[in-house]
């Protein structure tokens, strides 16, 4: 009989703990690793050829928005394609679950506005056999087959709503004593059904569909420290925490508040997202030092960063890139025929062009990155490839008028590309207070592909640009998300881990051109990006992919915290 399940033959380890790579064959049984060491002697059932090769922990996100689409795609595409093995879902305060039946529309439209998922996918392709949380993870156990694992935090706004009902939970920022306990029992019994701890939204950049707050919002602070409470009683999982970009943390009652939070949880915290604003470096360097000195006194919290460049390709139908501007966010909430009206009404456009005027952004220079993609109505063909900058010029006119004058002609269907409203920093990346695990996967489909970070941070910012030694990637595209998230048993290639495995050829990584595929339930259309370069994933010894490529096999797990830890 074989000693082993597998054997990954010829290549080299990077086991994710930062020890530097070494050759190794890597010898899986039972869907653990059985052995690591230089050349096995023992026989497999199967060989993996790995020669020219790294053999690598499989790459870990903490911060994507399955929640939906998992129901309908096993692979979590695009994170499946790209070396993702591990993921969170349940992320911002958004998700499905504790939803009462009446509220699953209100719910759905939520995540429609905020994250950008089509509602027509969600209404066919939710199944809706829960209203608990532990019936929504019973639910994704038990009747969906995954092709990688997803743990899941509690999300608070769907938690809160449950409690005191939609409307309320967006206006009252005050529980009663019953309320109070009514969400800690709640919360402690989908910690006992296996999440991952609890997260929350801030920003004020997402905005429900009627434009007024989320229900994470307007809770007083009191109300996550009842749930930081909880968490410590189990003391696994950790709190995720949006905060906007920038994230907004100069007052310090703000920063009290987390370092309170990890102090009654004893957990890691991890919030978004830093990053550099142009004409602001003392932002980002700011908060990387104030990240800086609260590790240095002991307490585990992490900053997520962003490893791809974020170009969004999209239309006006239902797009919601300005939301922090008060008179766009007015404009852009509701259906696409009061889009329209309210975005062709000569008398908001001076509150429009105010906005853009304060933000930096009222000048044709700052929309030479916005470009017309694609016209809907062949009078406008000598406009596509052209920057909204370049037409305002010509025109002479606000760039807000010429960008606005143009899709409002063609009933909201032009598509734009906006370049660049994220460049990575070297600084940020290679900083020990961050991790790098954001894709926001599952969300924005028609507009990103960064669920492709993976490949971009090895590709790009590894080899290309040599900003860090490949075992330091390695440890943080995998063994610190999982340490952060709480899955003990992966993130690493150490006996007894989960064989959790990416087998890539370095040189041969790089991305497919991004390009829209009508696969969402109801043929709603999506971005898709997919990878080369990767000649095995396997997902709890398993091989989901095999040169990039799905194979079927179907051995992701729902991740629960209980198991882990017991």
């Amino acid at each position: 009989m074989p000693e082993f399940d597998v054997v990954i033959r010829g290549g080299t380890v990077i086991d994710g703990t930062r020890v530097a790579p070494y050759r190794a064959d890597v010898g899986i049984v039972g869907g653990r690793i059985a052995r690591v060491s230089g050349r096995l002697a023992g026989d497999a059932r199967r060989e993996l050829d790995a020669s020219g090769c790294y053999v690598a922990p499989g790459a870990v996100d903490l911060h994507c928005h399955y929640d939906a689409q998992v129901n309908w795609d096993p692979y979590c595409t695009l994170s499946g394609w790209h070396g993702i093995t591990s993921l969170t879902i349940g992320q911002c305060g958004f998700g499905f679950a504790p939803t009462r039946p009446e509220d699953r529309e209100a719910n759905m439209e939520m995540m429609c506005r905020i994250e950008a998922i089509p509602m027509d996918a969600m209404r066919a392709g939710l199944r809706w056999d829960w209203i608990s949380f532990p019936e929504y993870l019973d639910s994704l156990a038990n009747n969906q087959q995954l092709g990688v694992n997803v743990g899941s935090l509690v999300p608070y706004s769907p938690l809160r709503a449950y409690v005191m009902g939609v409307e309320a939970s967006r206006e009252r920022t005050e529980l009663t004593d019953d309320e109070r306990a009514q969400i800690q029992n709640l919360f402690r019994e989908s910690m006992r059904a296996g999440a991952f701890g609890f997260s929350a939204d801030k920003s004020l950049e997402d905005r429900p569909e009627d434009g007024s707050f989320l229900p994470t919002h307007v809770a007083a602070d009191e109300e996550f420290y009842a749930l930081a409470e909880i968490l410590r009683e189990f003391g696994v999982g950790h709190i995720g925490w949006t905060r906007g970009i920038p994230d907004r943390m100069g007052e310090n009652q703000d920063r009290e508040m987390l370092m309170r939070l990890m102090e009654l949880s004893g957990r890691p915290l991890q919030w978004g997202l830093v990053m550099q604003v142009p004409g602001e470096p003392g932002i980002h360097r700011e908060q990387l030092d104030w990240i800086a000195g609260v590790q240095r006194a002991g307490w585990p919290m992490y900053a997520q960063s962003m490893a791809v460049w974020v170009s969004q390709t999209f239309t006006l139908e239902d797009w919601n890139g300005m939301d922090t501007s008060p008179h766009w966010l007015e404009a852009t909430v509701g259906d696409i025929a009061q889009r329209l009206a309210r975005l062709s009404d000569p008398v908001r456009r001076p509150g429009l062009r105010a906005d853009m005027d304060a933000s930096g952004r009222g000048n044709p220079e700052a929309w030479d990155k916005v470009s017309v993609l694609e016209v809907a109505e062949s009078r406008n063909y000598a406009r596509e490839g052209r920057s909204v900058g370049q037409i305002a010029r010509e025109r002479g006119c606000h760039p807000v008028d010429a960008f606005l004058d143009l899709s409002v002609d063609e009933g909201l269907r032009t598509r734009f590309s906006w370049e660049d409203q994220h460049v990575p920093s070297p600084e940020i990346l290679t900083h020990p207070g961050t991790h790098v695990s954001l894709s926001d996967g599952g969300a924005h489909t028609r507009y990103q592909t960064s669920g492709a970070w993976p490949t971009v941070f090895l590709a790009e910012w590894v080899r290309d640009r040599e900003l860090m030694p490949i075992e330091e990637a390695a440890w943080k595209m995998s063994a610190l998300p999982a340490w952060i998230a709480g899955f003990h048993d992966r993130g690493t290639l150490r006996e007894g881990q989960a064989a959790d495995v990416i087998v890539y050829d370095l040189e041969a990584l790089g991305l497919d051109e991004p390009h829209y595929a009508h696969d969402f339930p109801g043929n709603e259309r999506r971005l898709v990006q997919k990878a080369t370069g990767y000649r095995y994933t396997l997902i709890n010894g398993a091989i989901t992919l095999e040169d990039s490529e799905p194979t079927g096999e179907l051995s992701g797990r729902l991740l629960r915290s209980t198991e882990m830890h017991g």
